[in-house]
């Protein structure tokens, strides 16, 4: 490093960001029940299925 500083105090530079890990992160959301139904997720679905053919019907 060539600065106007003596070499005992210059900072050295910093160290480059680390890589993106290849798996995405872990998030705190709710995982999918696998050994039983998802009647909410059923339920939830059901209606967005009631309210989209009620807007396919007013058009």
């Amino acid at each position: 490093m060539s600065t106007h500083q003596p070499e005992s105090q210059q900072t050295p530079a910093p160290a480059p960001a680390p890589h993106p890990p290849d798996e995405p992160e872990i998030t705190q959301e709710e995982s999918v029940p696998v050994d039983r139904r998802d009647t909410e997720g059923e339920r939830l679905m059901d209606e967005l299925g009631r309210e989209r053919r009620r807007q396919d019907a007013e058009d």
